[in-house]
């Protein structure tokens, strides 16, 4: 079938809107998160949940850019700052497809990195090996007994990645989100969490230290923080009965907070995320 010189094919007709161009385009918010980002008080929810933060956080740019707004929840329990590391470091489709085009980011991990420790992690991480099965359903059953005994041993001390090994971590996480979206997104970084959980032993001593460094971090970074505990705190009575998650309500707070953070950014009021410290020194402009 051959076309015209504008690539038309003749006796074809156009019909429909042209495709969108410029801000006419859904602005795209990418959440790289851990379950708080999809549980509730009452349990893990569909992405779609209007209460969640990320879709809370969703709805405010839109109602103040006057602009549709795509978000991308990238997240699963339990999701570790070495997790996320290797996310966005070897899962093409999140790297190419996803964070690389996305306009804004909220990077909200941390949280079990900070939380007390208690088995060790290496050893968790080997249970999925274990065989026969028996084996296995017998380790983890033993692992999360023993878990809160050993946190109320250590009076709640230790994080389950230690501080100087989390700040490595972290920084490469925020670098490489710099590198992939050549520095132009707006970018915040949500603090951990606390909890009133028995599993951690109600204990939680080195929270606020371990909040105060992590946004410390990623302010240097180039990342606006936002502290998620003030915001949830007030509503801890109505956490998951798991003592961890949090209600609607604290999801509003946290999701208006971190839209406070990015319209600035978003509106050119602030400095975007900018690029990674390497590549300004090499001279690369974004």
């Amino acid at each position: 079938m051959s076309g015209t010189p504008d690539g038309r094919v003749p006796g074809a007709e156009v019909t429909g809107n042209p495709p969108p161009t410029g801000d006419a385009l859904p602005l795209r918010l990418v959440v790289l998160a851990d379950s708080t980002s999809f549980t509730d008080g009452t349990g893990p929810q569909l992405p779609d949940e209007p209460t969640l933060y990320p879709n809370v956080l969703a709805r405010r740019l839109e109602t103040e850019l006057d602009r549709g707004v795509s978000v991308t929840v990238i997240a699963r329990p339990g999701t570790t700052v070495r997790d996320a590391v290797v996310t966005v470091r070897k899962d093409r489709h999140v790297q190419f497809d996803v964070i690389a085009h996305a306009d804004a980011l909220v990077v909200g991990v941390g949280s079990f990195d900070h939380a007390p420790a208690g088995t060790p992690p290496a050893l968790q991480a080997m249970v999925p090996y274990l065989h026969p099965p028996r084996l296995r359903r017998r380790a983890r059953q033993w692992s999360h007994a023993a878990y809160p005994r050993l946190v109320a041993i250590r009076r709640g001390h230790g994080r389950r990645t230690p501080a100087s090994e989390f700040d490595t971590l972290y920084r490469q996480l925020l670098e490489q989100l710099r590198g992939l979206t050549w520095g132009r997104a707006a970018g915040v970084a949500l603090g951990p969490t606390s909890h009133r959980s028995a599993y951690y032993g109600h204990l939680h001593p080195e929270h606020a230290a371990a909040e105060a460094a992590q946004l410390r971090l990623a302010r240097e970074l180039g990342f606006a923080a936002v502290a998620s505990w003030p915001l949830v705190e007030p509503h801890a009575d109505e956490l998951n009965v798991d003592g961890i998650h949090w209600p609607a309500v604290a999801h509003e707070a946290v999701g208006q907070a971190l839209a406070d953070a990015l319209l600035p950014q978003l509106r050119g009021d602030a400095p975007v995320i900018g690029l990674p410290e390497a590549a300004r020194r090499a001279g690369l402009t974004s």
